[in-house]
């Protein structure tokens, strides 16, 4: 970047990960391993951004949201208009494909360190959104197989791990996000989809606090003022609790809640003005509170 640019123009990391919903450690990770974008530095070492960077950044998620891994932004972003838009095409396809074929495979046949490195390459290059959906498909393709329940059970405790190892990482800051939010599963929801769910607050600058269903909806809600819990998010992925979480989320209507599950979400009535269902497809929009 030139040393010419208006100060007045430049924004601080914080203000950039307000503006954009990229939070600060994936700015910095972004910066590091992929050279996305190079921020102008003070003397003090602080990072600036340009009003070009956030629009950089922007167009980074719309192509990530496209499945387009983030290793590959740089070189798709830097292409002419009509040429960019057939490499996204072809590497989202592509790459999206061959690296689900080699996770199914590595889960399958129980090949523990094939598995892990494939999940680094997941987690490296996919935001959340096209994740969710390869790791759909991933489950889909192994429970249809031969011995599903043994590939499927290794996948799951694989994957649990492995994103605990993420959290670990977040929930280790000094200094953690001040606004709570409980997050817990139905029963029938795999663990992983929890850690999932708990990173995207993590990036949306909420401090995730994880309960699994042998603790009911009720005395959370009952705690949240004490605890200061500001919202509760139920995941409920084949929509099997219904009859929990709306009788809960009615009776403590003034709460902000969110269910994320299944399509057939779309077919059911918030049991409250401050609860939001979301389908899939909506897993990882932004959380407002």
């Amino acid at each position: 970047m030139s040393d010419a640019i208006d100060q007045n123009a430049l924004y601080p990391i914080r203000e950039v990960a307000r503006l954009t919903g990229v939070n600060p450690i994936t700015l910095r990770a972004w910066e590091r391993r992929y050279q996305l974008i190079e921020p102008v530095r003070t003397e003090s070492g602080h990072r600036l951004y340009s009003q070009e960077h956030i629009d950089f950044l922007h167009e980074t998620l719309r192509l990530m949201a496209e499945g387009v891994p983030i290793s590959r932004i740089k070189a798709v972003i830097s292409e002419s208009p009509p040429r960019a838009a057939q490499v996204s095409a072809l590497v989202s396809e592509n790459d999206s494909s061959q690296l689900l074929e080699k996770i199914r495979l590595a889960a399958s046949q129980l090949q523990v360190q094939v598995l892990e490195r494939q999940l680094d390459r997941l987690f490296a290059d996919y935001s959340l959104n096209p994740m969710r959906a390869l790791l759909a498909d991933i489950e889909q393709q192994l429970q249809q197989q031969k011995n599903h329940d043994v590939a499927l059970a290794f996948w799951r405790s694989t994957l649990t791990r492995r994103l605990q190892v993420r959290l670990h990482a977040l929930y280790s800051q000094q200094v953690l996000p001040s606004k709570r939010i409980v997050i817990q599963k139905a029963a029938q929801t795999p663990e992983y989809l929890a850690k999932l769910v708990a990173l995207f607050c993590f990036e949306q600058g909420y401090q995730p606090l994880e309960f699994d269903q042998s603790m009911t909806l009720e005395p959370l809600l009952d705690a949240a003022r004490p605890f200061a819990i500001q919202a509760v998010l139920f995941i409920d992925d084949s929509v099997t609790a219904t009859t929990q979480w709306t009788a809960s989320f009615k009776k403590y209507a003034a709460l902000r809640t969110w269910v994320f599950g299944s399509d057939a979400l779309a077919e059911l009535q918030p049991p409250s003005v401050n609860c939001e269902l979301r389908v899939c497809s909506q897993w990882f929009a932004p959380l407002n509170l």
